[in-house]
């Protein structure tokens, strides 16, 4: 039995040891492998440098050549300059600014420049040197938040449950948001102040908005006199309410006696005196409203409120890309790399049919 026994222990033995065998054998190649790869690139770095040492003269022409042409034509390129106005649009006129500045693009593009001195009151000449127009949302992350929150209260039990944040950012447009950037570019540095005028003008380019401001003026304005006349009658009821006081402190004091002052419309007040500091507290809450309706004269002045206008001059919008010559080497460079390239891979092949 104990022969039987050790049989069976020793080819199990035997198994372990070959399946060690043939692991350690899989990472022994791995690792060869792996070693490989970096030993080939590192012969590639080492070619390539050595090419590039050999063949240094020819890379050095291309580089100079190619600077010294994109130089001379940069030169002889009309330079592109640009600016941005930001500007805040009220009573829900986004869709129409949108549609004026893609108007104006427009003309741009099809070189219109009759037209496009017409709407902004400037000369062709100076439109011809417009070469676009452009518009796009300019978004805050914390507006965005207090836009979502000001949504969110206003909708019921069942909707709040299904609008989450990212569902509302993916539901709002362009024209959702309050301040936008309008850029123009152009061909003169200098004219972005001058048709500054006459882009405000276009936008707001509508009769039913034009209307809205003028309505919502005579609003505010009749707003503001009715919160005057609220704190001129305040201010006497609280006078009043002194002299009362003063006369009230001169007299001698009877015990039960007393005199109560209740605020209008105070019907529901028990018999409780009503001290100065609620008529106080009134007149102040009066005079917040209004320094309110002073600001909302301010912001909803017109169709929309130029939060940054145009510069007194633009400034280069060229991309190092749109440079010639910082592009022209690069080219020669590569076109002197290929070229060489090419040769190699002839000599290889020669080389290999003589085998």
């Amino acid at each position: 039995m104990s022969n039987e026994e050790q049989k069976p222990q020793q080819s199990e033995e035997v198994d372990l040891g070959q399946l060690f065998k043939v692991i350690g054998k899989g990472f022994e190649r791995f690792f060869k492998f792996i070693a490989s790869i970096f030993i080939g690139i590192y012969k590639l770095v080492i070619a390539l440098l050595a090419h590039f040492y050999i063949c240094k003269i020819w890379y050095a022409l291309a580089i100079i050549i190619g600077f010294c042409i994109g130089y001379y034509l940069d030169s002889k390129t009309v330079k592109s300059y640009g600016a941005n106005m930001y500007v805040e649009t009220n009573f829900n006129s986004a869709r129409q600014v949108y549609e004026n500045v893609k108007q104006l693009d427009q003309l741009t593009s099809d070189q219109d420049s009759l037209r496009l001195a017409s709407i902004l009151n400037i000369e062709p000449s100076q439109a011809a040197k417009l070469k676009g127009f452009f518009i796009s949302p300019s978004i805050d992350e914390n507006q965005v938040a207090e836009m979502y929150s000001g949504f969110y209260t206003k909708l019921d039990s069942l909707s709040r449950t299904e609008m989450t944040y990212d569902r509302y950012v993916k539901s709002l447009t362009a024209t959702n948001y309050p301040i936008h950037q309008i850029g123009v570019r152009a061909t003169d540095k200098s004219i972005f102040k001058t048709i500054e005028p006459g882009v405000k003008q276009k936008l707001i380019d509508n009769p039913y908005l034009e209307n809205l401001v003028l309505a919502n003026k005579r609003n505010l304005e009749m707003e503001e006199a009715a919160l005057l006349s609220q704190i001129q009658k305040t201010d006497s009821l609280a006078n009043e309410y002194l002299k009362i006081r003063i006369n009230e402190s001169r007299k001698e004091p009877v015990q039960g006696s007393g005199t109560n002052l209740y605020m209008a419309g105070d019907s529901d007040s028990n018999g409780l005196l009503v001290d100065e500091s609620k008529v106080i507290e009134k007149r102040l809450h009066l005079e917040e409203l209004r320094r309110e309706v002073n600001l909302r004269k301010a912001e909803e002045f017109g169709v929309l409120n130029i939060i940054s206008g145009f510069p007194q001059t633009g400034y280069d919008i060229r991309k190092w890309t749109d440079k010639k010559k910082f592009v022209y080497p690069l080219v020669l460079f590569g076109l002197t790399f290929a070229f060489f390239a090419f040769l190699g891979l002839g000599k290889f092949l020669e080389a290999e049919s003589k085998k």
